[in-house]
């Protein structure tokens, strides 16, 4: 997908997200009358991930497939053996979460999110324990093509960890770019957005939010203030400075990008 056709996306889920009912898991986890009794309708998903092993990969599948023959005690097994694997501590949460075990499937998703951060498993957890959000992570999205310049190199290593699945990695080499160019607002930018977690979107607020005074006619700026505001469901912080970016150059890719975002948003989050 590209990063546009992403970006149009998220704003889809937002606006769903804005009018519709709090999803399965939030709802699960709330004050409500007695659940049913037995497991949840069907199975529960297998949550691959490329940076687990193939050995590992197939036990966890195997797991799965024989639901719910012995499905919870063979992956308490191997989160035991495996207690640093986020990849089967995201599974076994999917499947407590199917035997109505909310408490203890919300545990494994956060357990799964701290062990091993830097896994696309991680990052699942995070849309798993905070369901209201975009799923994944807030990507940066560079003015350039293609990298030229050993800045530009880094930032591009970067993108390409995001998208794999890799935050913690990416951060590194934005981090690296910002402080290789540090009168880079790109750079600035890509470190500060880097740093988004759902859990503590601050980190990463923190440091844009101070780049509009360094850097205050730059629209990867505003931008990408307006994006991350879209991740928290700030829409009216997200058209403010989108509507700004937009003012700092109304002929730029920023612009068309952003009036493209403001006009999808619509009326999402004004009641």
């Amino acid at each position: 997908m590209s990063p546009r056709a992403r970006v149009y996306a998220i704003v889809a889920i937002c606006a769903a997200a804005a009018a519709a009912v709090v999803v399965a898991i939030t709802a699960a986890t709330s004050t409500h009358p007695p659940k049913p009794p037995g497991p949840r309708a069907g199975k529960p998903p297998f949550a691959a991930d490329w940076t687990a092993s193939p050995g590992l990969s197939a036990s966890v599948r195997d797991a799965l497939r024989a639901w719910p023959h012995g499905t919870i005690p063979t992956l308490r097994a191997l989160a035991r053996a495996h207690s640093r694997s986020a990849f089967v501590h995201l599974n076994l949460g999917l499947a407590l979460f199917w035997n109505r075990d909310d408490g203890s499937a919300l545990a494994e998703f956060r357990t799964a999110k701290s062990v091993e951060p830097d896994t696309p498993s991680a990052v699942r957890a995070g849309d798993l324990l905070h369901p209201n959000t975009p799923r994944g992570l807030p990507e940066f999205i560079p003015t350039f093509a293609r990298p030229t310049t050993p800045v530009q190199k880094l930032l591009f290593r970067g993108i390409r960890r995001q998208r794999s699945g890799r935050p913690i990695s990416a951060e590194r080499q934005f981090a690296a770019a910002a402080a290789l160019a540090p009168a880079n607002a790109q750079a600035q930018v890509a470190a500060a957005v880097g740093r988004f977690d759902k859990d503590h979107p601050e980190r990463a607020f923190s440091r844009l939010g101070p780049l509009t005074r360094r850097f205050p006619h730059a629209q990867t700026v505003r931008f990408h203030l307006g994006l991350l505001s879209l991740w928290i469901g700030a829409f009216a912080q997200a058209r403010q400075q989108l509507r700004l970016a937009v003012s700092d150059g109304p002929r730029t890719r920023f612009a068309r990008e952003a009036k493209m975002l403001l006009a999808r948003l619509g009326s999402v989050g004004t009641k």
